[in-house]
C-alpha cells in the first residue's frame, strides 16, 4: 500500500488540507483541475493536471488519459468502456495508454 500524503490547495474559498488517500480522480477542464473527494464533494484548482500529476503520481496516482488522473486505490475495474471508479465513475482510458496501464494494476496487484 502507497502511503497517504498531506497535500494543501488554495482555492477561491480559502486554503484546504487534505490526504492524498481522500482524492477520487482528477479531471482536466481547460485551464483548471476539478478534484473529486471520496465525500463526494469536488474543489476547482486553478493548476493544471499535469502540475497534479508530478506530485501525485509518486502517492500512486495513475494518469489514464489526458484529462484524466486518478487514484489506484479507487479503482473498481477495467473494462472496454474505461476505468471504473469505486463512486461508479467511468475514466475514458487513452488507447495509447492502456496497455501499460494494464500491465502496472496487472503487477500492482
Amino acid at each position: 500500500m502507497i502511503p497517504s500524503s498531506t497535500f494543501s490547495l488554495a482555492t477561491a474559498n480559502g486554503l484546504f488540507l487534505f490526504q492524498t488517500n481522500e482524492i477520487v480522480r482528477l479531471e482536466a477542464s481547460s485551464n483548471y483541475t476539478n478534484i473529486y473527494f471520496t465525500n463526494s464533494t469536488k474543489l476547482t484548482s486553478a493548476k493544471v493536471l499535469k502540475e497534479f500529476d508530478k506530485m501525485l503520481v509518486p502517492c500512486g496516482f495513475i494518469r489514464i488519459h489526458r484529462k484524466h488522473l486518478v487514484n489506484r486505490q479507487h479503482i473498481s475495474c477495467v473494462n472496454r468502456e474505461g476505468v471504473i471508479m469505486k463512486d461508479a465513475f467511468v475514466a475514458a482510458i487513452s488507447r495509447r495508454l492502456k496497455r501499460g496501464i494494464l500491465q502496472l494494476l496487472r503487477t500492482a496487484a
